[in-house]
């Protein structure tokens, strides 16, 4: 059980998924246009189809495109609610995410679970030690974890891409014995000024870790490097909703975010426009890149 919320509610929590800073991220994988409020990926291009997603830090729609194509998809997720623009058809269900709002000079430990101030009192009896990490680092450690390919794969491909674009914006945070150099455990955060939030992007632990409770360490070091910076919120990524299936397996992971003082912030539905046209495409202007 957590409180839930929208960004209307909590006008300091800005989406990172809509920021300028993420456009240089999004274009490593495909063409990227920038605009006014937000940003447009194409996600599919052909004389047949074309799907667009755009991203946007206000209410305003996305400029429109006139793609080569037969059938034109454009996606929408604004950034707060509401939203009302007749010829947009809200379709889907509503992303969350697990926030936990932070400021200076509060302890945002008495938010957490008993069984969260439980674990980092034995990480700190543990003698672990944090550090900086690399990357290499990471993908070296990841091979110690129990983490499933797919999982580990996409932190480590994910990691890559903001290290690409944003070196001096992520953590990697490592924990370990001091003495004997074992790693207990990685944290891979985003740091983003512009929204004033630092994103998970991803971790994992040993057995050594588990037993030192190492993830709930890096996750306090986390909210004190973020408190440091002077950042409004963590977010610790996509949560389960209120009436998730329990064989669902989001359920695990969303528990364990629960334990940290987090509220689960709803955002604004999905919009689409579908659009069909019957003409000759050999003059239209493809999508470029910004």
């Amino acid at each position: 059980m957590v409180r839930d919320v929208c960004p209307l509610l909590h006008p300091k929590h800005a989406s990172i998924t809509a920021s300028r800073w993420i456009i240089p991220v999004a274009g490593q994988t495909r063409p990227v246009v920038g605009f006014a409020n937000g940003h447009t990926v194409a996600l599919f291009v052909s004389r047949l189809i074309t799907w667009h997603r755009s991203f946007t830090r206000d209410t305003a729609p996305p400029p429109p495109f006139d793609p080569p194509s037969y059938i034109y998809i454009h996606e929408w997720l604004a950034d707060s609610f509401p939203v009302n623009h007749p010829s947009w058809r809200t379709f889907g269900i509503s992303s969350k995410q697990a926030i936990a709002f932070i400021e200076p000079g509060q302890d945002y430990h008495k938010s957490w679970s008993d069984h969260a101030r439980r674990h980092l009192k034995i990480f700190k009896k543990s003698g672990a030690h944090m550090r900086i990490g690399t990357f290499e680092e990471l993908k070296q450690g990841a091979k110690q974890s129990h983490l499933a390919e797919d999982v580990m794969n996409h932190t480590i491909e994910q990691t890559e891409a903001v290290l690409a674009c944003h070196p001096e914006y992520v953590d990697i945070l490592v924990a370990e014995m001091p003495d004997s150099k074992e790693i207990l455990g990685f944290f891979v955060a985003a740091n983003c000024d512009e929204v004033l939030q630092s994103y998970y992007i991803g971790g994992f632990y040993t057995n050594a870790g588990a037993r030192a409770q190492a993830m709930t360490g890096l996750i306090d070091w986390w909210f004190e490097r973020s408190i440091a910076r002077g950042y409004t919120n963590v977010n610790f990524g996509d949560m389960a909703g209120p009436h998730t299936p329990k064989f669902d397996p989001s359920i695990g992971y969303s528990n364990f975010k629960t334990h940290f003082g987090v509220y689960r912030v709803w955002r604004p539905r999905t919009l689409w426009k579908i659009r069909f046209k019957f003409r000759h495409l050999d003059d239209i202007e493809p999508f470029v890149s910004d």
